[in-house]
């Protein structure tokens, strides 16, 4: 399909919605049988169109932030947060496989998988190693089984979730998806990150994809070297999960949970970007992608150029190397 035109293959109303962009106006076309309300609700969710434009906000950012997001904005325009909460076991799964593998990887891993085990959880939980090898041999796949099974085992074990949360919310329950989206998205990534294989990264993802909760930032590579080499931030640490499962991230306690006493900590430092957050760093995910690479990175063309000290130097030895 072409960029202006986005075909849902999987999940919710999979292979029956069909999106079309012309100019300002979205299409909604599909062969499924709800009403109209609920499908425009569905389409709204899935393009993003249920928050404002975020490049609204750029001018109550801190400066430095500031003038990244307007470079970002300007050289990615139009960015949304799509989110599906009824596609939760298949963006969970998802997010689980992308762990140090490209986008086309894992996206032909994906195809196959809900060829062969749809949205259960149960089943991809119970699949048999080889089953699982026909599919890739690579590690991701096997240990994305192992982290579904031990989130669906807080079922039987709930003792691993703190009581404040459970005397609030209830004891852990089929399905698990249901219940955790049930739940404020802070306390849903506390459930999450119980879980053996679910990190910082990979719980915030999955809820910024899920939830109504623009302010989730993961953290991954590309934010870590990109706040680097722009100097936003100096001295900071990267999320670690044995203290983001203790703590609530954000500045005030709830349910009897303390909040995080980390100062150094990125997330809790980027927390004054608010709803831009996890659009600016879907923006710095793309950048990395682009423009912004570990190694090789096009210095010369990139838009934050003006901005980015690193960029001065590349440029600079570059031009020293060829003369």
């Amino acid at each position: 399909m072409g960029p202006d035109v986005w075909v849902k293959v999987a999940g919710n109303l999979g292979g029956m919605l069909k999106l079309e962009q012309r100019g300002r106006r979205l299409i909604i076309i599909s062969t499924a049988r709800i009403s109209k309300v609920e499908l425009e609700h569905i389409a709204i969710l899935e393009t993003g169109l249920w928050h404002e434009e975020f490049e609204r906000g750029i001018s109550r950012l801190p400066k430095g932030f500031r003038e990244a997001a307007e470079a970002l904005a300007e050289a990615y325009p139009g960015i949304r947060i799509p989110i599906a909460p009824w596609d939760f076991e298949y963006i969970l799964t998802a997010v689980l496989l992308s762990k140090r593998a490209s986008y086309e990887i894992v996206r032909r891993w994906c195809r196959e998988l809900w060829e062969n085990f749809q949205e259960n959880l149960r089943m991809l939980a119970s699949a048999k190693p080889a089953a699982l090898r026909r599919i890739t041999r690579s590690y991701q796949l096997l240990d994305a089984a192992r982290s579904i099974r031990d989130l669906i085992r807080i079922i039987e074990e709930p003792g691993r979730i703190r009581k404040e949360i459970i005397e609030r919310f209830g004891a852990p329950r089929e399905p698990i998806s249901s219940y955790i989206l049930g739940m404020p998205p802070e306390i849903a990534r506390l459930i999450l990150l119980s879980a053996w294989g679910i990190g910082p990264k990979v719980a915030d993802s999955t809820i910024l994809s899920t939830f109504k909760a623009p302010h989730f930032i993961p953290c991954d590579v590309h934010l870590r070297k990109i706040i680097k080499r722009l100097r936003l931030v100096e001295g900071f640490r990267m999320p670690e999960k044995n203290i983001c499962k203790k703590f609530l991230c954000g500045g005030e306690p709830a349910l009897g949970l303390d909040p995080c006493p980390s100062q150094k900590c990125i997330r809790a430092i980027l927390r004054p970007l608010g709803e831009l957050g996890g659009w600016m760093q879907t923006l710095i995910y793309l950048h990395g992608k682009e423009y912004c690479k570990s190694t090789r990175p096009r210095c010369s063309e990139c838009p934050l150029r003006n901005l980015c000290p690193d960029s001065e130097i590349r440029i600079r030895s570059q031009i020293r190397h060829h003369d």
